[in-house]
């Protein structure tokens, strides 16, 4: 696990009331979570295991705490002390499913202030600093998401395999697919084709058993040696680098549709393993419009609580003035 500890304040707590700010990123096979003071110097940074709250509302907030415990017991914090009010934005794979999310949220915690989204989300407020923006995420599956106004727009991200096409899943079953057919004269044999199956020792009992029982996950792990065939110039593998280019191109094109104010181009940041090696085909305008990401999603967790209390504070000022 990675740990990153900078704490300026050992023992610091005293008797007046603090706020501190917790931002988590959870995804299907890790989970980063950071602590903040008000001035947002970090206290602490920690990667523990899953968080996905689809697959288990348990073991996210499993994973959350044991996070937190290893920030806070160095420090002398808890999150029962109540001189600290503790206010947190999560960003978890699997909110869209309405139950898991209503779930997650039925769980006793110790929070005052808990704001939940999805993991995409948090991306792309760390990838624009809170500003509008959007990101397309190529991992092992593939989502778009856009911030605008405070409107959010999401496309893609269904699942696998009726979904995320153009990801490292995706990638992986094609090439399954090209090596089975190449095996029985369907296909011509090529170097992707010889170099899957040479993964799996060049025996077909070991490679068709394998196939019928992988998930997204384990199709994804065949990612690389489509990345690595295509880089030796193998027209197969090359061609499906070029499809999954088409399939995020209309990702994209999509956000750019939804988008509020069609004269305002907005800046989008490509992450995940698998974009490096998709960015080379994409269409030339999407290229204009790709920037790098300014912050991490465990950021964007932070700046989207901040920002909720921050509006809270005002709606509750002009309350008292009316």
């Amino acid at each position: 696990m990675v740990s990153h500890a900078v704490s300026p304040y050992p023992g610091m707590i005293n008797t007046m009331t603090q706020s501190f700010y917790i931002g988590v990123d959870g995804g299907a096979t890790k989970c980063i979570v950071r602590v903040e003071d008000e001035d947002g110097h970090l206290l602490g940074r920690e990667v523990t295991g899953p968080a996905n709250i689809r697959i288990s509302v348990s073991q996210t907030w499993q994973s959350i705490n044991q996070a937190l415990e290893k920030i806070l017991h160095p420090l002398d914090l808890s999150l029962e002390d109540k001189r600290i009010l503790w206010h947190a934005g999560m960003g978890l794979a699997g909110c869209e499913v309405p139950e898991a999310y209503a779930a997650f949220l039925k769980q006793p915690h110790h929070f005052d202030t808990l704001i939940l989204t999805s993991d995409a989300h948090v991306a792309c407020l760390g990838a624009h600093s809170g500003m509008d923006g959007a990101i397309i995420i190529i991992g092992t599956g593939v989502v778009g998401f856009q911030v605008e106004s405070g409107q959010t727009t999401k496309v893609g991200g269904w699942g696998f395999p009726h979904d995320d096409e153009g990801g490292g899943a995706w990638l992986g079953l094609e090439a399954v697919r090209e090596t089975l057919q190449s095996l029985d004269g369907r296909l011509p044999e090529s170097g992707l084709s010889r170099a899957v199956f040479r993964n799996f020792s060049s025996n077909r009992d070991q490679f068709v058993t394998w196939a019928n029982q992988a998930n997204s996950t384990a199709f994804a792990e065949l990612a690389p040696i489509v990345i690595q065939q295509s880089q030796t110039g193998d027209a197969v593998a090359v061609n499906l680098l070029q499809r999954s280019a088409q399939h995020i191109d209309r990702i994209n094109s999509a956000l750019v549709s939804a988008q509020l104010n069609p004269e305002k181009s907005l800046p989008v940041s490509l992450i995940g393993g698998i974009a490096p090696f998709v960015g080379p085909y994409l269409s030339s305008l999407f290229r204009t419009r790709i920037a790098p990401c300014q912050q991490t999603p465990d950021i964007g967790a932070v700046l989207l609580v901040r920002k909720h209390l921050a509006d809270h504070a005002c709606s509750s000022r002009e309350a008292t003035n009316d």
